[in-house]
């Protein structure tokens, strides 16, 4: 599940010195001893740390030193046995045998209950890690779900052995987001990779994983809140990795390397953001030795702590002679002709205005990358390394038949100067795929509707400013939507090695089957009730899956995985589902879901689009109704060139 702290001074100081400013509210838990752990008197699997606590002072005091933070009194100066927590209203820190369960997660609720929309809760912890089985939801590619260690966690009499799971931290998560706060949590333990979600040298932060899944502690209901809020989760090392603890220097301190990594990298970055900020990480603790463990991040990256996540699809560029080649292709929405900005890191290409240091376009795209012809850039001044953001999308030789019944004359001939300007719009005949029509309630205005009759969108009045880009607007949403689509590989579910399934009927288990087609030999849903996807892999090797819907407006969604998250490749005869994130359609209608399989992990969020990807808590709550029905039902164009191992299949689904 996914800091940023340099740029925080950038933004704070653009804020008004007023008491209503954001806020940031931390919670720094470590621990290195635990009650359970082993010791001469008790055979337990897990032996306590040493460098946890001295981490967890660390990290606050950079956050001290380097913003400025108002923090509780607690550090290593004044720290013993009995002296383990402080509290304020900005901050709360529990070391040790103060660091319990549910001291843990109700301080977690707390902050949450006092912040205010646009404030961010920041909850770091270092300490042990294990993992339980997924075998109930099977939300996770890995099949294993992350926990992490409170000092009470491990009681040999317990059924519920203590840890905090992910999922239990989802709930969390989920009631931040919901009050439009920020939460951002980092994670200095092992099998952290999924800590939010639903062998090397050094000492591991490492403990035997759970042999069963242990109960959940109730959630709190989300609140009417207004929403808004995001996520960010940095883990020390992704699932069924150990995270490591080193010597320090002095006689018996140990400290994490991603810790370490971290404070480092917050020094001498002072303008990252998230991703910024894991990439020089994940160098950091390379260039330490430490290659076993891969730090890793999830959820908004564009944003910096206590910024406004930006929506803006991000994509790495590295240059070489006169061109610079994409870490994303067809696959990932890349078409030739689009034109791209080129920054030097993630901070600059997400602030407005920024000025690019190079621009380009495709001319060359396959399945997972594309290449830039650059605009005539001093290469010697460039770094190698850069981010590229989409500035104009190319549609390569994709055309939309647009209809034009506009009664009234002059304004016919309004729209149709508009259309005849935009290149992709086909000026041969043929059938409609949408159509230019009067607005059934506003005589004077114009609304865009699919060639069924269903309204995409309204464009406004035909001799206003702006309305040839609103129409332009609404029309390139179709042809993305259509691109999409064009990836299809396979006409018949049935015999496909993709087994897609979407269910509202209590969950079934993966190995229940999906249920038979019911209508027009599609699945038939219930309108405003939750419903769950599953895909299972029964090819031969593992692939990464991604279940994109498109709605009426034409805007795309990403239904697994969770937007944000990075998960694995998903094994053979493996079911993965989005039972912690599930669906709830809003609209009755048709609904068209299109599964990916790739043999390499894609840039999935640069497929979305405007439509269908706004989230309330933990459900997707825009609809996904009526999706081209008549558009691209064969197979892809022989013509167009493919490679690799993937596929992709179209299942619709009727909701009532």
């Amino acid at each position: 599940m996914r800091l940023l702290f340099a740029a925080l001074l950038v933004f704070m100081s653009l804020l008004p010195a007023k008491a209503d400013a954001q806020t940031i509210r931390t919670l720094i838990v470590a621990v290195d001893n635990y009650q359970y752990s082993a010791n001469p008197d008790r055979k337990a699997a897990f032996k306590d740390l040493k460098g946890a606590v001295n981490d967890g002072f660390r990290f606050k005091r950079a956050l001290t030193e380097l913003y400025q933070f108002k923090l509780d009194p607690l550090g290593a100066d004044n720290m013993t046995a009995e002296n383990c927590a402080a509290e304020t209203d900005l901050s709360i820190t529990l070391v040790n045998l103060c660091a319990r369960r549910e001291g843990i997660l109700s301080s977690l609720d707390n902050l949450i209950a006092r912040s205010k929309p646009g404030d961010t809760v920041l909850f770091y912890f270092a300490g042990h890690g294990s993992q339980y089985p997924d075998d109930t939801d099977f939300d996770q590619a890995s099949g294993y779900n992350g926990t992490i260690l409170p000092t009470d966690a491990r009681e040999p009499s317990s059924i519920a052995k203590g840890d905090i799971l992910d999922k239990e931290l989802k709930t969390v998560k989920d009631r931040a987001i919901a009050a439009g706060v920020y939460f951002v949590t980092i994670f200095d333990s092992c099998n952290s990779g999924t800590a939010t979600r639903s062998g090397a040298s050094g000492h591991s932060r490492s403990v035997p994983p759970l042999t069963t899944k242990p109960p959940i502690r109730a959630a709190a209901p989300l609140p009417n809140g207004p929403g808004g809020g995001y996520w960010v989760h940095l883990a020390a090392a992704q699932d069924g990795e150990q995270a490591q603890e080193v010597a320090a220097g002095a006689v018996g301190k140990r400290e994490g390397v991603f810790t370490t990594a971290l404070i480092e990298t917050l020094y001498a970055m002072p303008n990252g953001t998230f991703g910024d900020i894991i990439r020089e990480i994940r160098v950091k603790v390379a260039l330490g030795g430490h290659s076993s463990q891969t730090p890793m991040a999830e959820g908004s990256l564009t944003a910096s702590l206590g910024s406004t996540a930006r929506r803006a699809a991000l994509f790495e560029a590295k240059l070489a002679n006169a061109a610079a080649t994409i870490n994303a292709g067809r696959l990932s929405g890349m078409m030739q002709g689009s034109r791209f900005a080129l920054f030097a890191n993630e901070a600059d290409a997400v602030m407005p205005n920024a000025i690019p240091r190079a621009t380009g376009r495709i001319n060359l795209v396959d399945e997972y990358s594309a290449s830039l012809e650059l605009d005539g850039a001093n290469l010697a001044v460039l770094p190698s390394n850069m981010v590229a953001v989409e500035t104009e999308r190319g549609f390569g030789d994709f055309k939309l038949r647009i209809g034009n019944v506009i009664k009234k004359n002059s304004d016919r001939q309004g729209v149709q100067v508009a259309l005849d300007k935009m290149p992709f719009v086909a000026s041969d005949g043929g059938a409609v795929q949408a159509q230019v029509a009067p607005h059934p309630k506003k005589p004077t205005e114009a609304v865009l509707l699919a060639s069924d009759g269903t309204a995409i969108g309204d464009l406004g009045t035909i001799d206003s400013t702006g309305f040839a880009d609103r129409l332009s607007g609404k029309l390139k949403k179709i042809l993305r939507a259509q691109q999409l689509l064009d990836l299809r590989t396979e006409t018949d579910p049935k015999t496909s090695l993709i087994r897609f399934c979407i269910d509202d009927s209590a969950y079934p288990a993966p190995t229940d089957g999906c249920p038979p087609p019911e209508k027009r030999q599609m699945r038939v849903l219930k309108h405003d009730i939750e419903a769950i996807v599953t895909v299972n892999n029964e090819g031969d090797k593992p692939l990464y899956f991604y279940v994109f819907g498109i709605d009426p407006s034409f805007g795309v969604a990403l239904v697994l995985p969770q937007p944000g998250a990075v998960d694995p490749a998903v094994n053979k005869f493996q079911p993965y589902r989005n039972s912690n994130d599930p669906m709830v359609p809003t609209a009755r209608g048709t609904y068209r879901f299109v599964t990916i399989a790739t043999e390499r992990p894609i840039n999935a969020a640069a497929l979305e689009q405007e439509g269908t990807n706004s989230r309330s808590g933990a459900a997707c709550r825009s609809p996904l109704e009526r999706l081209l029905c008549d558009a691209n039902k064969g197979v892809r164009d022989a013509a167009t060139p493919r490679s690799g191992d993937w596929k992709a299949i179209v299942e619709s689904v009727i909701v009532e």
